[in-house]
């Protein structure tokens, strides 16, 4: 197995974990057991546990955002904005979602993870920029700075999101995906 096969196994064997017990709860024995490895094998290809931590949670991150991004390219700009605000809304306790909060709780201690996590943020509302500056380009949206109308709905739906992430429901996604858009329409220029 390739130096980059190993690593890939490694960190999929970890976000399992993560996704089932939480950033906190796993320790290196039980992800060398669950890999079916040696503790050793591990720190062979990560440094340390946070650097493999990191690792895995951009892994997990850009998986996301390839889900989430994928599907929406090409799409006309409202139809883009509402599934994208959509997608990060959870509709029911889905672990993955989990996996978010841990790793934002688990960056207020490790400065590292937590200019990953702020990355990645940027990656996010990048593409609720570029999916807003289309809408201005084509005359469905209006606003000064796609940027700045970004980050204030990023932020409004990942607000959202952690209250969703207590009591998810398809019912309560739906409502909370009609307020952001609301919103959304007031920032934008458009009839929600």
């Amino acid at each position: 197995m390739s130096r980059n096969d190993r690593k890939d196994q490694i960190i999929q064997a970890a976000l399992e974990l993560f996704r089932s017990k939480g950033f906190a709860e796993v320790s290196t024995r039980d992800l060398a057991e669950h890999a079916g490895l040696s503790r050793s094998h591990v720190y062979h290809y990560f440094s340390d546990w946070k650097e493999l931590r990191r690792e895995a949670f951009v892994h997990f991150a850009n998986e996301q955002l390839e889900a989430v991004g994928g599907p929406l390219r090409g799409a006309a700009p409202m139809d883009a904005l509402q599934g994208f605000i959509r997608d990060c809304l959870p509709d029911c306790a889905e672990d993955g979602w989990a996996l978010w909060l841990d790793a934002w709780d688990e960056a207020m201690h490790d400065a590292e993870l937590a200019e990953t996590y702020l990355k990645i943020n940027g990656q996010w509302q990048a593409m609720l920029a570029g999916i807003i500056a289309d809408g201005v380009e084509t005359g469905v949206f209006h606003c000064a700075s796609p940027q700045r109308a970004a980050r204030q709905l990023f932020a409004q739906t990942m607000g959202y999101a952690d209250d969703l992430l207590l009591r998810a429901s398809p019912e309560a996604a739906r409502a909370a995906l009609q307020e952001v858009m609301e919103v959304a329409g007031l920032l934008l220029g458009f009839e929600g």
